[in-house]
């Protein structure tokens, strides 16, 4: 009965006239073609970011005011974390930048292979590796097995 019912609705329904579709006027968005192709650091700049200039008479407070200044901008603007740190770094000057990459460096050679740093693989690569040079004849063949 109730399959009867849907039935006779549908067959109903599918001739009854449809009402032509709603027109909805469509304004097409203006983007200045300058503002795409500039760069996410004049971006960031305009919503209030600013370099970071570092020296040893900095207090912390004026380093953590820099900072929250930096990520309100970056949370403006949605940007990705990979975003956020090629910008945060574009705004770092003098000792800052200094530091970071001294960081950087810091933090590559503490890198662990296993238990091992890479500069203590890389000591224990090169002596071990002198044991076995009809295997690693070529510094390419090296690099590949180093990696």
């Amino acid at each position: 009965m109730m399959s009867e019912w849907f039935s006779e609705f549908v067959q109903t329904n599918l001739i009854a006239p449809q009402p032509p579709p709603q027109q909805v006027s469509v304004v097409p968005q203006v983007i200045d073609p300058i503002q795409l192709n500039k760069p996410l650091v004049d971006k960031i700049r305009k919503y209030g970011a600013e370099e970071f200039r570092a020296t040893a008479n900095d207090d912390a407070v004026r380093a953590e005011f820099w900072l929250e200044n930096t990520i309100r901008v970056f949370d403006e603007m949605s940007l990705t974390p990979d975003e956020c740190i090629k910008c945060v770094i574009s705004l770092l000057r003098d000792t800052a930048y200094n530091w970071w990459k001294t960081l950087k460096r810091k933090e590559f050679l503490e890198l662990k292979q296993g238990r091992l740093s890479v500069t203590e693989y890389e000591r224990e690569f090169v002596r071990l590796s002198q044991y076995a040079r009809e295997y690693d004849s070529t510094e390419a063949t090296m690099c590949k097995r180093f990696i």
